[in-house]
């Protein structure tokens, strides 16, 4: 199914950090009128002031001073895209590309850490454990049509050490232009209303035309790579995620991100977590889930490590219907996506 862009929060605690006003993605029937080639990768380079950031101490300078401490608090979360309930279980009209099962990244901690443990906050104030924030996601900010937004995201631990995980959505309406968004920045572990790791920024996108030209919720992901920062690589700060595909579509996941629609303010990290169950086309939710907007492109983690704080990202959050949070399901389409954009400098 296609989606417009639009929201909604099972156990959810905060942990550290999320919200945009959208331009909707086409929305229709017409699983018959996409092109066959909807796996193709898709990719731009990311763009300070609308101007391509080639080089990290320029763009550095430029974000930090668009992104003020105020700017930032006057964000508004992303719209999360229009979507709907399914019923458990598979669906044939987007059947994939499933392979082994496997972890293609493994977590890794930070080379080094200045900053002390902190809990991620129960969103539905009922979860089944302390969760501490994880330093590998964070909150993402970006400008679209002169309004700035915000999201989540992860770190992956890529071998070039610079990879964030998130939404679709999140850096390309998925409306079939050619404008991705703007002053695209991460701030890693974001903790009542402070970059606890400094903000980074964008470098490139890697994405699929399944989304960005049509828009289709089980294409909603992206990677992004980001400029080193004071000769750092981020991944090297802040640790990274580990990666899996063609796991399976049941399983105990754990979903961290910055919902910033009330009850919630966007500052700090929550969570919730549960087992996830299939949700019909190449897609897998997780039921009653209280996370909202700003959740958007947050991980969906499998294997979670409270002490390490890392877990493997299985997906990421699309959009909530009935309450139910929705991800892509990661298969080998996503893998190759991945491939791609794994070894970006």
């Amino acid at each position: 199914m296609r989606r417009k862009l639009g929201f909604v929060p099972v156990g959810i605690m905060l942990v550290a950090t999320l919200a945009v006003a959208q331009t909707p993605a086409r929305a229709g029937a017409a699983a018959a009128t996409a092109p066959s080639a909807s796996a193709t990768v898709t990719e731009a380079r990311a763009t300070i002031h609308g101007r391509v950031s080639t080089d990290a101490d320029a763009a550095a300078s430029a974000g930090n001073a668009y992104w003020t401490p105020e700017r930032m608090r006057a964000a508004r979360p992303a719209p999360m895209p229009d979507g709907v309930d399914t019923v458990d279980g598979e669906a044939l009209d987007r059947p994939g590309r499933i392979g082994a099962a496997r972890d293609v990244a493994t977590p890794a901690a930070p080379r080094s850490s200045t900053a002390g443990v902190r809990a991620a906050v129960d969103g539905a104030s009922q979860g089944t454990q302390s969760v501490n924030a994880s330093p590998g996601v964070g909150r993402v900010f970006f400008t679209h049509n002169d309004e700035d937004f915000f999201c989540s995201g992860g770190t992956i631990n890529n071998p070039q050490a610079n990879m964030v995980s998130t939404a679709g959505h999140c850096v390309h309406p998925g409306d079939g232009g050619s404008v991705w968004f703007d002053n695209w920045a991460y701030a890693p572990e974001f903790t009542d209303g402070v970059a606890l790791h400094g903000l980074w920024f964008a470098k490139e996108f890697t994405s699929v035309e399944g989304w960005v030209d049509w828009g289709y919720l089980w294409w909603d992901f992206a990677f992004v790579t980001m400029h080193p920062r004071n000769g750092d690589r981020l991944v090297h700060v802040t640790g990274g995620q580990g990666l899996s595909v063609n796991k399976s579509k049941s399983l105990t996941a754990l979903l961290l991100g910055y919902p910033g629609e009330a009850p919630y303010d966007g500052q700090s990290q929550y969570y919730a977590q549960g087992g996830i169950k299939a949700a019909g086309a190449q897609r897998v939710k997780l039921k009653d889930c209280p996370l909202n907007h700003g959740s958007s492109g947050g991980p969906f983690l499998r294997a979670w490590d409270n002490d390490l704080r890392f877990g493997y990202v299985n997906s990421v959050m699309s959009y909530k219907y009935s309450g139910n949070m929705y991800g892509p399901y990661f298969d080998d389409d996503v893998l190759d996506i991945y491939n791609v954009a794994k070894n970006k400098q």
